[in-house]
Order: structure tokens, then C-alpha cells, then sequence
């Protein structure tokens, strides 16, 4: 006998997309992954295509043909996770990669994509490709599902420059982001182990909360010993030439974009020392003193700047209790 009521599937959707939390993620959301396409197309050059070209014929890997906007704009840091994703636990085309032992650190998202690929180097592309951009559009929902909880600092997550930066090369920071941004939220020690294989410098963001960064940390120095171990060299390599005396890189090549990430890095250390909190110090220390990543490529500076706007989005107030280990409430 027909009740009139909708299917329990459907009432529960209905129930689901009712939520203001959900709408408003679910905008968020679709701005972010509008925004990440836009300046994705807008990069892609039929002329990337020549550096994969060039991987081919030094490592025997097939890419495969896809559309110009599958392939990185040809900075190096996507074609080492393309590889790594094709040879992620070092056995072949990847002890070819230079200062490997470092880009080694970051090996979570190449075995994530290995995992999408299905291990096929002809979908290893499409897989960064969707990885990417599936962690822009979880940041961009988290934003605006978060706007009520932590008001219009939530927007600091979706407005982070690393997040679109890191989609249009296929690095590790949209997914580092992702990450960083569940750790500080309380979803468990899952999320650290995962931020400590994937971008394990964003951590200094969990300073204070001393479980999920011991987590962190246990992990990063596995993998890191792990690639010594695979690839040889000294435990040290990765931090060679990585941060400077503190401004010194910023004038050596300055920049807009390099004052912008000094600003960014000064201001948020001053703050941290105000409110006394250990995450914005480290935080903020760590992207004043960057060396290489600024005089080289200012870019890269704010990629590795990406957790300073997950802190400013996620930190609870200097009037809110403090949260408990692991969790803000």
C-alpha cells in the first residue's frame, strides 16, 4: 500500500542539501573549481607538451596524448610527481630525478595517483589532473561549510594562492592544504600521517598540538629515511640550500610576490608571538627564513607558504578557550 511518502534516499538528500552548511559549501565549492579550470586553461601552452616529450625519451615513460591542459607549464616540480607516480617506489625512471632524495618527501600524492592510474603510465596525468582538482573542490566546500563556525576567516581557506598554484603545476599542495586543514579539525591522526607523506613541512601548522605533530613527524622521517635508504646521498640533502638567513633571499631577487610572502610570513609570526601561539611562530619563522624557493622562483615561496592562510581561516580567536590536543571545537 502506497504511503505517499518519498523514498528514505531521497527524503535523506533532500534533508542533506536543505542544510545552509551544505549550499553554502556546495558555492563555495563550485567558485573554486571554476577558478582552478580558468587559470588552469589559461596557463596550458601546446609548448608543455615538448617537456614530457623530453621525459620520454629520457626515461622510457609514455604519458600518452592528451589535451594541452593535462600537462604542467614545465617548472619541474609536475613532471617529478608525473614520474614518481609512474615509479613510486624507486626502482627504475625515478633515480634519474635530481635532488630526489627531497622531492621524495612528498611521495604521497604520486602514490595516490599511482592508486588512479591503476598503475597504467599512460593515465598518470589524468589522475594528478583529478586529484588536484577534487582537493580544490573538498577546501572550497570545507570553506563555505565552515563559514558559520568560524565566520569569514573560513574564506582564507579557498582564497590561499597555493591551492591554484600547486592545481595548475600538479604538486602536493591543494592536497597538503586538504589535509592540514582535517588535521586541525579533529578527524583524527589519520589526516597527519597522511599531511607527514604528502607535504609534511605544512606540520608547523599543528605546533601546539603535539600528538598530531609527533604523528607528523614520526611519518616524514620514515619516508624520509626510506628514500636515503632507496636512493642513497645523506639525510641532510633536503634541506640543502632550502631556507637562507632571515630576508637575505628576498632581497637578492626581489619581488612583488616575494614581499608579499615575506609580509605575509612577518606579519604572522608577530601575530603568533601576540597571542602566543606556537603555530603562527613556526609558521611564520619558517617562510621568513626560505631560501632558494624565493631568489629562484618566487612562486614557489608561496606554495611553501600554504599553511599560513589554513592557520588564519582555522585558529580559534584570542578570546576562545584554547582547542583540545588534536581538534578545535
Amino acid at each position: 500500500m502506497a504511503t505517499g511518502r518519498p523514498p528514505e534516499s531521497s527524503a535523506t538528500r533532500a534533508r542533506f542539501l536543505s542544510d545552509e552548511r551544505v549550499r553554502d559549501g556546495i558555492f563555495a565549492a563550485a567558485i573554486a573549481v571554476v577558478a582552478a579550470l580558468t587559470i588552469r586553461f589559461l596557463s596550458a601552452s601546446p609548448l608543455d607538451y615538448l617537456h614530457y616529450s623530453v621525459l620520454r625519451d629520457l626515461t622510457g615513460i609514455d604519458f600518452g596524448q592528451w589535451p594541452d591542459v593535462f600537462y604542467t607549464s614545465g617548472d619541474g616540480d609536475g613532471e617529478v610527481f608525473a614520474v614518481l607516480a609512474v615509479d613510486p617506489f624507486g626502482s627504475g625512471p625515478s633515480q634519474m630525478i635530481p635532488s630526489v632524495v627531497y622531492r621524495y618527501l612528498r611521495i604521497g600524492m604520486s602514490w595516490l595517483a599511482f592508486v588512479l592510474s591503476f598503475g597504467q603510465e599512460g593515465l598518470v596525468l589524468p589522475a594528478l589532473f583529478t586529484i588536484g582538482l577534487s582537493a580544490v573542490a573538498a577546501v572550497g566546500f570545507l570553506s563555505g561549510f565552515w563559514r558559520q563556525r568560524f565566520g569569514l576567516r573560513s574564506s582564507a581557506l579557498v582564497l590561499n594562492p597555493a591551492l591554484y598554484i600547486g592545481f595548475v603545476g600538479d604538486t602536493a599542495e591543494p592536497l597538503g592544504v586538504l589535509l592540514l586543514a582535517l588535521a586541525l579539525t579533529g578527524s583524527g591522526y589519520w589526516a597527519a600521517v597522511a599531511l607527514g607523506v604528502t607535504r609534511p613541512t605544512f606540520g608547523t601548522a599543528l605546533f601546539g598540538r603535539w600528538r598530531l605533530l609527533l604523528v607528523l613527524a614520526a611519518t616524514a622521517i620514515t619516508v624520509h629515511l626510506a628514500a636515503v635508504w632507496i636512493f642513497g646521498g645523506s639525510i641532510f640533502d633536503a634541506a640543502s640550500g632550502t631556507f637562507a638567513l632571515p630576508t637575505i633571499a628576498y632581497f637578492n631577487q626581489p619581488s612583488v610576490v616575494g614581499f608579499l610572502v615575506l609580509a605575509s610570513g612577518g606579519s604572522t609570526l608577530l601575530l603568533g608571538g601576540i597571542r602566543r601561539d606556537p603555530a603562527w611562530i613556526v609558521s611564520g619563522i619558517l617562510v621568513v627564513v626560505l631560501g632558494e624557493a624565493v631568489a629562484a622562483n618566487p612562486l614557489n615561496a608561496v606554495r611553501a607558504a600554504g599553511m599560513l592562510p589554513v592557520l588564519w581561516a582555522l585558529t580559534p580567536m584570542p578570546s576562545s578557550s584554547r582547542p583540545s590536543e588534536g581538534s578545535i571545537r
